[in-house]
């Protein structure tokens, strides 16, 4: 593990020094950062980048702010100006250990470093970080090929395996050679000795050497074949350009996609999604023929039958790997989103009914078309969750979707899309007044209700026309007294001389509903709240018409009683 030095910084007296190495502090720090975002994740990861632009950053200050900046090196630790600043165990992959190998004993970033080295500088270090059995090269030498002409490192004469304290023997001088010779002919020309027995007290390991022996045992042990074979097959796409060798890899990586999801080898599945992205990122450039060939597998991974494993398992799995099976999800492409809606209808778990609602919200996020098209199936719970996650993105496209999703046949579905239109903002009540009269009546008392949330010119407006006409087609008393009461919550006294109208005349009011007018009109008039509408309540409450004078009483007395409460 990794300690960076904090607290107070290595040179003792105040002023720029102090700040010079707080600042040399933040570069390491985020070149180290930026190291394990490369190994751990492609290039091109969103990771990587964010972590490249913050080193660049740092670095770039210090530049500008003090000069070319040097620091030196040793097997465990990094130091500037003598302080130590990071220590690592001296262990391959570490990065003090992985310079320290090669015999970098310090490394310079120089006036004039721009993004392009500091990335190449970047990859080459990630390249190089684990030394193989076989190593094609060495980071000094990919340091110089790769011409880096603002990033210098200066190099041991003997490295790699030899400590800084170790002797050395001095070489004969030159008059000593000849006797040298001479004595080693003489010695090969004579009588071989007979070999000396080897004790085997010897022969026996330390402690210290046995626990380093066993702990190589436990790492080999330890070593995964299945990374390694993955490692070998992704590798090899980057390499080959023939598409007759693309293939058959492509089929090895989409078997043990397969393989790897049965035996519930998430990070195994996930690798190679991730790889295959960054392979694809790669061809857009350099071999177009392999995108086609790359989204046919991610189309076969999205299919039903790939995922089926998934819900076999669903039942077994803790949070730890939900989490992990969400990662893969997003990973697909949209169209997973044919099979994800089919396994979000099948699982009876609320939770993994949430992540996938997730997971199909960002999948929908990238392309909209095969969430839209799955708006078609005749499950009406299916639609009813997808049409929520419509209402959830953003855009013009999902506004036209919910638009048409009012008039589906379901209650349930046009209640969905009714909430999601409403969300965007009171606008939308215009094209969804016509709902008032929906034969559902959830769906009619969504949309007063939010008429009713606040005062508003349009939905007073609105309410007014269609109050007026008096042909409010199939509807009972209860919905006729709700759009009135919805009137006097929306309205202003622009709306009172009407239902003044409508509480004391009658000449305009239909026969059959006249009583619900009336009975409406005067909860519209106490809705308001007014001075105004509260004089045409008394009123009404002393008319010589036992039938006005009954509903205007009952509504101020109940009145009355809110007020006391």
């Amino acid at each position: 593990m990794a300690t960076v030095k904090e607290t107070q910084p290595g040179p003792s007296s105040p002023g720029p020094a102090d700040e010079e190495w707080q600042a040399a502090q933040k570069v390491l720090t985020s070149l180290q950062l930026t190291r394990k975002n490369y190994s751990l994740y492609p290039e091109d990861h969103v990771n990587c980048k964010r972590a490249l632009e913050q080193f660049w950053l740092q670095l770039e200050t210090f530049l500008q702010t003090h000069g070319n900046f040097r620091f030196e090196i040793e097997k465990d630790r990094l130091t500037f100006q003598g302080e130590e600043i990071l220590t690592e165990p001296p262990e391959d992959g570490n990065l003090p250990f992985t310079l320290f190998r090669d015999g970098i004993q310090w490394l310079e970033f120089q006036d004039g470093t721009d993004t392009k080295e500091v990335e190449e500088f970047l990859r080459i270090l990630n390249k190089y970080r684990v030394l193989t059995d076989e190593p094609e090269g060495d980071l000094v030498t990919a340091f110089w090929q790769a011409g880096l002409q603002h990033i210098q490192v200066e190099v041991a004469d003997f490295f790699w395996g030899a400590e800084p304290e170790a002797d050395f023997e001095i070489p004969p001088a030159k008059e000593d050679v000849d006797s040298l010779l001479s004595e080693e002919e003489e010695q090969e020309s004579s009588e071989q000795e007979p070999v000396v027995s080897i004790d085997p007290a010897t022969l026996e390991l330390t402690p210290e050497e046995e626990a380093e022996l066993q702990e190589m045992v436990r790492l080999e042990e330890k070593r995964d074949p299945t990374a390694d074979y993955l490692n070998a097959l992704l590798d090899s796409l980057l390499e080959l350009r023939e598409k007759e060798n693309f293939d058959p890899i492509l089929e090895s990586l989409e078997e043990e996609f397969h393989d790897s999801l049965a035996r519930r080898d998430f990070e195994a599945t996930l690798k190679i999604l991730k790889s295959l992205h960054h392979v694809r990122h790669v061809c857009e450039s350099e071999t177009t023929w392999a995108i086609p060939i790359i989204d046919n597998f991610f189309l076969t991974a999205s299919s039903s039958q790939s995922l089926r494993p998934l819900q076999a398992a669903w039942s077994e799995m803790d949070t730890g790997q939900i989490e992990k099976i969400k990662e893969i999800l997003l990973a697909l492409q949209p169209e997973a989103i044919h099979t994800l809606g089919s396994m979000l209808l099948q699982t009876p778990s609320l939770r993994l009914q949430q992540m996938l609602t997730e997971v199909i919200l960002s999948l929908a996020s990238r392309d909209l078309r095969p969430l839209e098209a799955m708006l078609d199936r005749p499950e009406e719970d299916l639609v009813q969750k997808l049409v929520l996650v419509v209402s959830s993105l953003g855009g013009e496209r999902p506004i036209q979707i919910l638009a048409k999703m009012v008039h589906h046949s379901s209650a349930r579905v046009r209640q969905a899309a009714v909430k999601g239109l409403l969300r965007r903002g009171p606008a939308s009540i215009k094209e969804l007044f016509h709902l008032i009269e929906d034969e559902d009546d959830s769906v009619r008392r969504l949309i007063l209700h939010h008429m009713g949330k606040e005062r508003n010119e349009v939905s007073e407006t609105l309410l007014l026309q269609y109050l007026e006409q008096g042909k409010i087609k199939g509807s009972d008393d209860k919905h006729i007294i709700a759009c009135f009461r919805t009137l006097g919550r929306c309205g202003s006294p622009r709306s009172i001389p009407f239902l003044r109208q409508t509480l004391l005349g009658r000449a305009w009011l239909p026969d059959l509903r006249s009583s619900a007018y009336r009975q409406g009109a005067a909860l519209a008039l106490q809705a308001m709240r007014i001075k105004g509408a509260q004089q045409v309540l008394e009123d009404a409450s002393r008319s010589l018409k036992p039938g006005v004078r009954r509903i205007a009483r009952k509504v101020v007395q109940d009145q009355g009683h809110q007020s006391k409460e």
